[in-house]
């Protein structure tokens, strides 16, 4: 099979760049505008790993950076186009589902009291940003009786230090920012089929 040839376009905002893939990637076109935002997109995770990438666009046959000003597109574009084109190589070589933007999850529980709203916000704001490097998403299945239920996804699910991460990232940040919550539970199905949280 061919490596993909990743070719680059320039847009009118000098700040963005257009990597054409020449396959289809994706059913739709989705904008994240922060790593929190990109745990549907695999390379959209990958690029906001960078310090400079401020938003990605994931269209249905290219991947559209916008990078923040202190850095050039000189120093940026062949190492970006050589991370894209690694990514699908592999992606399409190994018959992986390459569909970067999945259908968001529906919720399954009622995630609308205030203490639920405050975890979300601290995850979604604290905790995802810094696991979106590693190619991680912690997703907020539960908040009942000062208990948090979360699933590790992406990166973290299976990953031998998911653990340590939950107890010694996310419980401690939790635990500071709201005093009552009493433990972090890990839901991860990490065996494809061990302790699912819903049956």
């Amino acid at each position: 099979m061919a490596e993909i040839q990743v070719k680059t376009e320039p847009t009118e905002n000098h700040q963005e760049m257009k990597f054409h893939i020449g396959k289809t990637i994706s059913k739709e076109q989705v904008e994240y505008a922060s790593s929190g935002e990109a745990y549907r997109s695999p390379i959209a995770r990958k690029i906001f790993g960078f310090p400079w990438t401020d938003r990605v666009t994931v269209g249905t046959d290219f991947v559209c950076v916008t990078k923040q000003e202190w850095v050039d597109w000189e120093v940026l574009e062949e190492p970006l186009k050589g991370l894209i084109g690694e990514h699908f190589d592999h992606a399409f070589s190994e018959g992986e589902d390459v569909e970067e933007n999945p259908e968001l999850p529906k919720s399954q529980v009622d995630l609308s009291s205030p203490q639920a709203q405050r975890v979300k916000e601290i995850i979604d704001q604290q905790i995802n940003p810094a696991v979106a490097g590693h190619g991680g998403f912690i997703n907020l299945i539960n908040v009942e009786n000062n208990k948090v239920f979360v699933r590790l996804e992406g990166g973290c699910q299976g990953c031998s230090m998911s653990m340590a991460t939950l107890k010694e990232g996310i419980e401690t940040t939790l635990k500071t920012e709201i005093p009552e919550i009493e433990e972090v539970v890990d839901v991860t199905d990490h065996d494809m089929g061990a302790n699912p949280y819903f049956s």
